[in-house]
């Protein structure tokens, strides 16, 4: 009896520790982080953040004038929003890297091929949050230290953004800067929320367009002769740009373009300055008796400005076509390069805002149509909010600011 129940003791201590260390080589469930759990949420809900995002960033533009530092407040919600996006667009664009219905764009296979590079995405990620906050930081500036101090930190910001870019341009040896610097969103966040209606009917739509072959199981597509079919063999063409390096899809610049590029992105810098200094001559001159001299002297910013950016926003163009015939160049750039200085193009109407073509010929024109619509139902509303946008555009530096 003693063996029996010595050998019984023994199987159950045996028992005891197997399941003891089966327990133990189990790995314990860690909770999730917040930051884990909130990425969850935002990928399963990103079509309804993408919407309260637009909402926020609309309510920006009603702000201005409606209190006292309602611009403070408009920047503070504009900056934080915007620093926000850029975490979310981070997120959608890691899940939706692996969806066989993204599509990246020009833009975001060039910059995604460079922010592998740390320094670079530090520094594009750096200039980017700098103009997000740009405004705010000169409003801040303005009502803590007066004019002087204002004029300060825009020389400053301008200073380190044209430091930012001129080193994103040495990394990238010496071709434009893109501009952003960084991926932008360009994710539908339907993709992302398999539960969506529009996704699950787009799936079953594919379905129907692929015929599965009988013995060996694969799909092919349908052809359709209608707008699905031509919609797909446009679809799957792929261009040059398509199947190019991602590094080639902006080449790099010779020295005149080189040249170019770097008078482009000290400009904004150069244009402050002038402004600095005109402001100063101001204030030593008198303002009753102004001679020509004087006046022609507040045109010289806006003049130099307008001619260094009108004058070297095309320098990926210099080389492409040595007889001078800007047609042909432009037609040898590649898609990226096109969409750059397409880009450019139209940010040259911000020189209506600025400066001094601003007060002689603009605030005239767009206080006139607030005078004309102030009596004028609906149509007041929208000269109310031209006459608090004149305040921005009339007192701040970064509230015209395209680089």
């Amino acid at each position: 009896m003693s063996s029996e129940s010595s050998h019984s003791e023994n199987l159950n201590s045996e028992h005891s520790q197997s399941s003891h260390s089966s327990q133990s080589s189990v790995p314990e469930k860690r909770p999730k982080s917040w930051l884990s759990m909130y990425e969850s949420f935002l990928l399963k809900n990103a079509s309804q953040i993408s919407s309260v995002e637009s909402t926020l960033n609309q309510l920006t533009y009603v702000f201005p004038g409606r209190f006292k530092d309602a611009e403070i407040a408009s920047e503070v919600l504009y900056s934080a929003l915007s620093i926000l996006g850029l975490y979310h667009d981070t997120l959608i664009s890691r899940a939706a890297a692996g969806n066989d219905k993204y599509r990246p764009s020009l833009h975001s296979n060039y910059t995604n091929h460079y922010m592998q590079d740390l320094t670079y995405k530090r520094i594009a990620y750096f200039l980017t949050i700098i103009q997000k906050t740009e405004l705010l930081l000169e409003i801040v500036a303005r009502k803590r230290g007066g004019v002087n101090h204002q004029h300060a930190t825009v020389l400053g910001l301008e200073s380190v953004k044209a430091a930012c870019r001129l080193t994103l341009m040495r990394i990238t040896r010496s071709r434009t800067v893109v501009t952003p610097s960084i991926p932008q969103r360009e994710v539908d966040p339907k993709l992302l929320d398999p539960n969506d209606p529009a996704t699950i009917a787009d799936q079953i739509a594919a379905q129907e367009l692929y015929w599965t072959m009988p013995r060996t199981g694969h799909k092919l597509p349908v052809m359709q002769p209608s707008k699905a079919g031509s919609s797909y063999l446009l679809d799957s063409i792929l261009l040059p740009d398509d199947v190019a390096a991602p590094q080639n899809l902006v080449r790099k610049l010779n020295q005149s373009g080189q040249a170019k590029e770097t008078l482009y992105v000290l400009r904004p810098l150069i244009y402050a300055v002038l402004t600095y200094l005109v402001l100063r001559i101001r204030q030593t001159w008198n303002l009753q008796n102004r001679t020509r001299l004087q006046r022609a002297t507040d045109w010289m910013p806006w003049v130099v400005g307008f001619a260094l950016e009108y004058a070297t926003r095309d320098g990926a163009m210099d080389g492409l076509a040595p007889d001078g015939r800007a047609r042909a160049a432009f037609l040898k750039l590649t898609g990226l390069e096109k969409e750059e200085l397409n880009r450019r193009k139209s940010a040259m109407w911000w020189w209506t805002l600025r400066g001094q073509f601003y007060t002689a010929f603009t605030k005239p024109m767009l206080t006139k149509i607030v005078q004309k619509t102030e009596h004028v139902p609906i149509l007041n509303l929208i000269g109310l909010y031209v006459a608090d946008y004149q305040y921005l555009l009339e007192t701040y530096h970064f509230a015209t600011s395209t680089l």
